[in-house]
């Protein structure tokens, strides 16, 4: 079951002022909140074997970009063919044991030729959100922070999910080096 736009209003927070007033559909709209460049790094993900979870070590990024609240005027994002970012909603969410999220990206980022690469969100996880932004398109794309990138879609779960407990909880963009899986 789709849960109704009153209770999502209570899952997700910062949301603007367009959704709190007159959203659309069965979801809400997020919004890019900050943009985190790979500078370095050596990225890994291992298998889990007879020893337990595997390891893993993410790239090292930087911010470059960040959405102001407060500005007039907000900075902007020119991606060109093949640049890819991680990058953070605005929004934040608190999503309840008895639920998932889906996050699917706004048609008009296909259309200008980029992808957001999303996943889903598990009950229990709170934080912003991480996705993946590439220009997949032959041309230059800008993209002006607190625009909005994708909707996102809660849905109730029959009986009560399984918490997420993994490092990435409250928004952390990447590994800072080494760790083990959990």
């Amino acid at each position: 079951m789709v849960i109704s736009i009153d209770e999502v209003k209570k899952i997700v927070l910062n949301l603007s002022e367009r959704e709190l007033k007159n959203p659309e559909g069965a979801g809400v709209d997020l919004r890019l909140g900050s943009v985190h460049k790979i500078v370095g790094g050596e990225a890994f993900i291992e298998a889990d074997g007879i020893g337990g979870q595997g390891k893993r070590s993410g790239f090292q990024t930087e911010e470059i970009l960040a959405f102001a609240s407060d500005a007039t005027e907000q900075q902007k994002l020119v991606m060109q063919p093949g640049d890819y970012y991680l990058v953070k909603t605005v929004e934040s969410v608190n999503i309840p044991l008895d639920a998932m999220a889906d996050f699917r990206p706004r048609s008009t980022l296909f259309r200008s030729g980029l992808q957001l690469i999303t996943t889903i969100g598990a009950p229990g996880y709170n934080g912003e959100l991480i996705f993946g932004l590439t220009n997949s398109g032959p041309l230059p794309v800008t993209l002006e922070l607190g625009a909005r990138i994708c909707t996102v879609v809660f849905y109730r779960l029959e009986t009560e999910g399984i918490a997420y407990r993994g490092q990435n909880q409250g928004g952390r963009v990447t590994a800072a080096g080494v760790e083990q899986q959990v």
